[in-house]
This record gives structure tokens, C-alpha cells and sequence, in this order.
């Protein structure tokens, strides 16, 4: 199918008077070949219009035909496999001009029987496009963009890209009566893509076994008596124009499928954002299909769609001056004009905006072009009949907000309050907000009160939340039906499927992210559901091996057994059980250490300050404390490491395993002994401070060595030891600073006022450079012999 001859016999092969077939290759959401097709169905007044959709869809249609839907909708099929992935979705979107919707309009407006043709949702050929997890589209055009027989003919024309070829080659012709000429174009053209598409590549797609499902439905119209109209995609087209007998058989369908009609969105619907079919900016697009229905030139569209824009932007305090819209028309019209266009289409409107509003060079995705984009994407939502029902999912959301007194009747944003530790409805109604955030849906949020996750003001009495009914929360909750019927099956699977997609990202043994998780579940009222969940992460913590993440854990854990209220978790997980797995195994990795390498000493310091806490708490739960302060006591003066060991020392002595005497013993040593690292004789009181700042006033004269040292030294060692000395004193708080300057004004006899700065402008960076160019003046001052001069004592 590549030569001349062979495209032109396809051109005479698409309407078979004779035979009474009449296939209708088509673009989906494409004005013009809805346009014509609405011509073709009312000259030939077919008995039978077969659509392109999946077969199991059929009994939607005349919820599609009732007077009370409103598109843009989409058909959502939930599919199950009964494998491990569970449930996807796939959406059917429709608009006003998709030729599928029109073909269903001027079909029932005749009294054809209509019919979709394509294989069920559930079989493997419709499968191959549910392929992950995420809602796709059961329509995918990509190779109207990707193709390279596209990209030949779109550089022949001058055209960027395969939407800019479209609309030169097909939208231009929007009104035209010609419906037989334009369907013919259409025809080769799509010809030429499938022609340089291997054969391998349809057959890998599932479009082979589709097209056997269009074509035995297509052979059974016809023996049920013509005339017969067959709206696909184009690219199917040359598949169904042959002999039909001889067809295999399809394949049955893998698992089930359930169907709804839903609402839907012009931004669900435009290609720029990931949807595999259709054309860019919809909201464009219905513009010119509601203008080609008036007396006027549908291409003179560009003057009202500029006068729109203006008045949005100016409503969004975005000024948008009258002459800059007569300059951004007068040169998409002229661009039109040297494009050999009949108007100004898309593109054209697009460069026109750009080169009147940007001054200047432009940047590859500008601000304006950017603003026009999304205006000419539109916001318009459908509607569906309240006869079209909803996945249970939704159904049982409603239900539960509404028993937890949360109004739902409009989209209007209200706030409530919750009491969350002394009134047990108000909990219930916590969880199910919670429940709401887990499963990522925009109906509430919180504004106030304790964060659990985050570990922030966790003794609050109650929480404050905003919430709001409204198409995009529905539109989530139908994405996330796949999930389940039930708001907490819906919970838990998406837990499953998070923590898989953690195993994807090499981070299958992240015990934090994992601990975060169990407590978003608890806070989401899962509670004994979640037994297999903690099954799971006690083998995780079982064979960790990474010390830091097992601390973390392990507070987290501490945390969330001790809690009550919003996080209780009943008796049946056995929380007790997997805290008692991690404080096991963190005894158990105290032992490595000692080996602490560069890279990892900052997460271990991290989790040495969490030591004091854990030290703290595991009595009250009945962990038996000996086992850990034997481990850490048996590593403190074992690492290598300064930093380290300053932790430990300090974690020993908050334990009170080893004496306060020792830890001013090694500091001492430290600092005064000999070392060729300036890092290493301040990384004993970097851990120190990091892990237990009090012990600097608190033990016995190690302030007192810290200060003898610091002015012992030389004005160049201290300037060398500067920077490692700002970054240890960087783990005190105000409060903390305060206090040191304190204990040295009492060690010097002066003032503290006089030693306290709250000055944080200078940063690291600042300090460097200003050491640089001390440096470098002291040494020109001593070149220049001016240093007894300028200090007034003979230099150095």
C-alpha cells in the first residue's frame, strides 16, 4: 500500500455502493471529520452505524443519546484480570465534536441500530493499552504525531509537527460539503501512516485482533442488510475494505469489565497533557465546531478568541492592551496567508500572541504562549444524566460523609472542626478525611491541628479542615475505583501499590517511607487491616542492615505505640511485637559503628541524637534498656571516627554508662594532641554537640577545654579551624547560644551581652571570603611593614 495506484483504489474502496459498506476513516475529536460525517450519514441513511468503541460499551448508549448528558463525558471501564495488578481504568472520552458522538446523534436522528464494534475492554487487545496501573485512554492516535510518514509530509509542507499537519491538511476544509473528497484524503493519508508501521508493531499493539472484532461485526451488519456505515480511526480503515469471510476467531475476554458514564474535561482532554488521542487545546477546537454551525466563516474565530483571552487575562491582573490584539491577528493572519490557509488556525493564533506580546528573545515555552495555551485548552466539564449511576467507590464515599455530617450537596468550600480526642464521631470523621488524603483525593484538606506524620504539635486537642465536593474530587475518586468498591479496600491497595512502586524504585527496603505508610494507615481508621502490612515490614526490619533507617524506625514505631486517640492501633497488629523486632536489630547493628565512613557520618549522627529518646522511652514499653546501653558502651571508644565517637560519648553518658570526667578526657586529648586534620580536632565536639548540646554546660569542665584550647592557639590555626568550629556550633539553637555565652562570660569574667550575636546573614560562603581577603591583608600589611602600625605592636 504505497504507490499511487494502491492509495487510489483505497480511495474508491471506502464506499462500496454496491455492497452497501461505507467506511468512514476518522480523527478522533475532530470537527472536520465530524463535520462531514454528519453529511455522510444524512445523504446515505444508513440501517446500521457501527462505531469503533468497545463492544461491552454498547448498552451506554442511550445514556450517551439522553438529552440530559452534556459533553465533554467519558466512558470508564474498570477492568479486573484477577491477577496481582487488580483493577485499571480506561477511558472513552466523547465532546461535542468526536465523531463517535456525532455518528450516535445523527444515527438515532434516522433510526439506524448502532453498535460498537471494537474488542471488549477486558480482552488481552484492549489490555495491551492498560499496561500499568494509571487511567489511560482506550483511543491512541500517537502515530498521527510519532509516525515517519507523518514527519516526511509535516517538513514537506513546512509544518512543525503532526497537529500543525492535521489542521493544514483536514481542519481548514471545517464546513465544506464534500464529504466523499474529504473522507478519501483522510483515507490516503491514514493509509500512508499504517503503511510505515510494521506489521510487527500492530500485532504487538493488539490492533490485528481488534480489527478481527470490527470486522466480524461489520461482515454481520452487512448480512443483516445495508446500508452500513463503519466510523473507525483511520488507521484501522484498510482492514475492513477486503474480504471479510475466513476471519479467526477473536479472543475471549481476560477477566471483567465494568462500565459508567462519568463527566469529563476539556484539560483531560487535550493531547498536550498525555492524552493518546485527539488534538491540542479541545477548548479551541469546540470554539470553531459552535462557529461552523453559524452563517460565519469558522476561520474568522481568532478576533473573538483574542477579545476572550483579554478579558481573562485583565480579570487575572494580566494586562493585555487593544493594540497588542490587533497586532497578534494581523500576524496570524498574515502567517495564515503564507501558510496557504484560508484563516487563522491554531498554530497561527499561537504565533501570533507570541510575536506581539514578547519582547525581546523568546524563550522556548514563554509566559504568554503559555497563558494562551491553557486558555485555548479550556475548563469546560460535562454532565451525565443521574440515571448513569456511579462506581461504588464513589457511591460509598458519598455515603460515609454524609453519615460523618460533611455537606455535600454543592461544590462550595466549608471548614470544619474536630474534636478528635474526646468525641468518638468526630474521629470517625477524622479517618475518613485522612482516609480521603491517602488515596490522594482533593476533597479536604487539613489547615490546622496535630501532624502525626510530621511529628508537629501532636499534643493538640483539634484538628481544622477545608473541604469541597466538586467535579475534579469525583473525577479522582472515579480514577482510584480501581482500588475497590470500599473507601478502606480502596485504602489498603493503594498502600500495596505504593509500597510496590517503592520495590520498583530500589527503595523496597526504606523502613522510614514504610513506617509512614503503617501511620497514614492507622490515621486512616485501617487499624486490624493492616495486620498483613505489619507482617510484612517486621521481615523487613528483620534482615535491614542499615543503622540509621533502623533508628528512624524505630522512634517512629516508639512513637505510634504510645500514641492514643487518632493513632491507636488495636492489640491484633502486634505493633509491640515489631518494635521489639527493630530494637533487636539496632542493638544488633550498634556493632558496625565503629566502621563509620565520611559518607555515611551525618545520617548516623542523625540517628545517635534519636538514641537519647529511645534510650528514654523503650523502659516503658518493656524493652530491656541494659541490652542497648551494653551495645553502645561496648562500641564508644572502638570507631575511628571522631565525630562518631563524640556521639557516643555524649549518648553514654545522657545514659549514665559512663562518667562525664571521660567524655572532658577525650575531648581534652583531642584537641591538644597531634593531628594533621583540623576537621578531626573539632569532630569530637561536632558529635557532642549534635547528639547532647547541654553537656557542654552540664559536664564538668568541658566547656572550660573547649575555651583553654580556642585561645591557646595561633590567630592562623584559628582561622584554619574556623570553618569546623561554625559548622559544630551551628547544631545549637538561640536558646542554646544564649547559655554558652553565659557559662564563658562566667569562665572570663566579662558580660554576656557583650559575647551574644543573633546575626544569621552571614553564610558559609560569606565567611570564606571574608577569611580569604583578612588573609590577604594581613599579608600586605606585612609586606609593606605597616603591621606594627596599623595594631600598634611589633608583627609576628
Amino acid at each position: 500500500m504505497t504507490d499511487r495506484a494502491t492509495f487510489a483504489q483505497l480511495r474508491d474502496d471506502l464506499f462500496q455502493a454496491d455492497r452497501g459498506l461505507y467506511v468512514v476513516p476518522v480523527r478522533h475529536h475532530s470537527p472536520a471529520c465530524a463535520w462531514a460525517l454528519r453529511a455522510l450519514i444524512a445523504e446515505v441513511k444508513p440501517a446500521h452505524v457501527l462505531i469503533e468503541a468497545p463492544g461491552d460499551f454498547v448498552s451506554q448508549i442511550p445514556l450517551l443519546l439522553d438529552p440530559d448528558t452534556k459533553p465533554p463525558v467519558a466512558l470508564v471501564a474498570l477492568v479486573d484480570d484477577a491477577g496481582d495488578r487488580g483493577r485499571v481504568a480506561g477511558y472513552y472520552p466523547f465532546c461535542d465534536h468526536s465523531p463517535e458522538y456525532v455518528a450516535l446523534q445523527a444515527g438515532a436522528a434516522i433510526g439506524a441500530e448502532m453498535q460498537f464494534i471494537d474488542a471488549p475492554a477486558a480482552t488481552k487487545a484492549m489490555r495491551g493499552q492498560l499496561d500499568g496501573t494509571e487511567p489511560v485512554s482506550l483511543l491512541d492516535e500517537q502515530r498521527f504525531d510519532t509516525n515517519d510518514y507523518v514527519k516526511a509530509l509535516a517538513r514537506a509542507t513546512g509544518c512543525r509537527d503532526g497537529f500543525e499537519l492535521w489542521d493544514h491538511l483536514f481542519e481548514t476544509r471545517l464546513g465544506q460539503s464534500d464529504w466523499r473528497g474529504f473522507f478519501g484524503d483522510v483515507g490516503v493519508y491514514c493509509a500512508g501512516i499504517r503503511a510505515a508501521t510494521p506489521q510487527a508493531q500492530i500485532d504487538a499493539t493488539g490492533d490485528t485482533m481488534r480489527e478481527v472484532y470490527m470486522a466480524r461485526a461489520v461482515k454481520k451488519a452487512l448480512a443483516a442488510g445495508g446500508p452500513v456505515v463503519v466510523v473507525v480511526g483511520g488507521f484501522h480503515a484498510p482492514a475492513l475494505l477486503g474480504d471479510l469471510d475466513d476471519l479467526p476467531t477473536p479472543e475471549k475476554p481476560v477477566g471483567t469489565a465494568e462500565c459508567y458514564l462519568i463527566r469529563y474535561g476539556f484539560r483531560a482532554l487535550d493531547a498536550l497533557n498525555g492524552y493518546a488521542a485527539g488534538l491540542p487545546q479541545p477548548g479551541y477546537y469546540q470554539a470553531l465546531w459552535d462557529r461552523a454551525h453559524t452563517k460565519e466563516t469558522p476561520y474568522d474565530l481568532g478576533i473573538d478568541l483574542l477579545t476572550d483571552f483579554a478579558g481573562r487575562m485583565r480579570a487575572e491582573g494580566h494586562d493585555l492592551s487593544l493594540p497588542a490584539q490587533v497586532e497578534a491577528m494581523r500576524v496570524a493572519k498574515g502567517l495564515a496567508a503564507l501558510r496557504g490557509r484560508n484563516g487563522a488556525m491554531r498554530h497561527d493564533l499561537i504565533d501570533g500572541v507570541r510575536a506581539a506580546l514578547i519582547k525581546g528573545e523568546t524563550a522556548a515555552q514563554d509566559i504568554w504562549t503559555t497563558r494562551f495555551q491553557a486558555f485555548l485548552c479550556g475548563d469546560l466539564l460535562g454532565d451525565v444524566p443521574a440515571s448513569a449511576g456511579s462506581p461504588p467507590l464513589v457511591e460509598d464515599v458519598r455515603r460515609r460523609a454524609r453519615a460523618h455530617r460533611l455537606d455535600i450537596s454543592d461544590s462550595a468550600q466549608r471548614t470544619r472542626k474536630l474534636d478528635i480526642r474526646r468525641k468518638d464521631s468526630h474521629l470517625a470523621a477524622s479517618r475518613f478525611l485522612h482516609a480521603m488524603g491517602l488515596i490522594g483525593s482533593p476533597f479536604a484538606s487539613r489547615t490546622g491541628g496535630p501532624d502525626y506524620v510530621s511529628g508537629v504539635q501532636t499534643t493538640l486537642l483539634f484538628e481544622h479542615w477545608q473541604y469541597a465536593w466538586s467535579p475534579q474530587t469525583e473525577g479522582h475518586l472515579i480514577n482510584q475505583a480501581v482500588l475497590g468498591d470500599e473507601l478502606p479496600t480502596a485504602c489498603l491497595v493503594f498502600l500495596h501499590r505504593e509500597r510496590a512502586a517503592l520495590i520498583d524504585e530500589g527503595h523496597a527496603r526504606d523502613l522510614p517511607k514504610l513506617v509512614d505508610m503503617l501511620l497514614r494507615g492507622l490515621l486512616a481508621g485501617l487499624g486490624a487491616q493492616l495486620g498483613p502490612f505489619v507482617v510484612q515490614l517486621g521481615s523487613d526490619i528483620q534482615n535491614h542492615g542499615t543503622f540509621a533507617s533502623v533508628t528512624v524506625a524505630l522512634r517512629r514505631l516508639l512513637f505510634i505505640v504510645q500514641s492514643s486517640g487518632p493513632l491507636g492501633a488495636p492489640d491484633a497488629l502486634d505493633l509491640r511485637g515489631i518494635v521489639g523486632a527493630a530494637y533487636g536489630r539496632l542493638v544488633y547493628l550498634c556493632d558496625d559503628l565503629p566502621h563509620t565512613s565520611e559518607e555515611d557520618t551525618q545520617e548516623r549522627l542523625d540517628a545517635l541524637r534519636m538514641m537519647n529518646e529511645i534510650l528514654r522511652d523503650c523502659e516503658a514499653i518493656g524493652l530491656d534498656r541494659s541490652l542497648l546501653d551494653a551495645a553502645i558502651d561496648r562500641v564508644a571508644l572502638a570507631t575511628t571516627n571522631p565525630v562518631i565517637l563524640g556521639a557516643i560519648l555524649a549518648v553514654c553518658v545522657q545514659a549514665g554508662t559512663r562518667p562525664a570526667a571521660e567524655l572532658v578526657q577525650v575531648m581534652e586529648g583531642k584537641l591538644t594532641g597531634v593531628s594533621l586534620d583540623t576537621a578531626d580536632q573539632i569532630g569530637v565536639l561536632r558529635g557532642i554537640l549534635h547528639t547532647s548540646p547541654p553537656l557542654l554546660w552540664h559536664a564538668d569542665g568541658l566547656l572550660a577545654v573547649v575555651d583553654a584550647f580556642i585561645r591557646s592557639i595561633d590567630e592562623d590555626h584559628f582561622l584554619d579551624l574556623l570553618p569546623h568550629l561554625r559548622l559544630a556550633f551551628t547544631q545549637l539553637n538561640p536558646r542554646e547560644t544564649d547559655r554558652v555565652a553565659h557559662e564563658l562570660a562566667g569562665l572570663l569574667g566579662v558580660q554576656a551581652s557583650g559575647l551574644i550575636s543573633h546575626n544569621t546573614q552571614v553564610t558559609d560562603a560569606d565567611l570564606a571570603e571574608g577569611l580569604r581577603v583578612e588573609k590577604a591583608l594581613r599579608a600586605s600589611l606585612a609586606t609593606d611593614a605597616l603591621t606594627e602600625w596599623i595594631t600598634g605592636k611589633a608583627a609576628s
